[in-house]
């Protein structure tokens, strides 16, 4: 059951190329520089995601692991999700809570930018 959740949060996140602009973001916005193996540690609404990047040709592959922030007491069991980055796009994760992570690898992938932002809905213009 709680497998089966974490793999819903996870794919319920969008999960979206740079070529999609994020909706927008208000005041609070975060940025930790993570380098090759270097592990960033974040909590995303319900869940804690662990995540690092390993640059592969010109790449960075980067991995998440997402639990239940209740899942050590449960004995859930975490998703694991991998996502190769070109360098000068990034990967958006959204959660259930109104907040965005944005993975953004840097030139050559030697390292990658992530931003915790609050998302804010957009109305089209009249």
């Amino acid at each position: 059951m709680m497998k089966a959740r974490n793999i819903a949060m996870a794919i319920g996140g969008v999960l979206a190329l740079s070529a999609v602009t994020p909706a927008s973001a208000a005041d609070s916005w975060s940025e930790t520089t993570m380098r090759p193996l270097m592990a960033a540690s974040l909590d995303s609404g319900g869940a804690h995601v662990v995540s690092y990047f390993q640059p592969v040709n010109g790449s960075c592959r980067l991995t998440m692991m997402i639990a239940g922030r209740d899942s050590e007491m449960s004995g859930g069991t975490p998703t694991r999700v991998q996502i190769t980055v070109e360098p000068g796009r990034a990967a958006y994760v959204d959660d259930a809570d109104g907040k965005s992570s944005r993975y953004f690898c840097l030139h050559s992938a030697e390292a990658m930018n992530v931003t915790r932002t609050d998302r804010v809905a957009l109305s089209p213009m009249r």
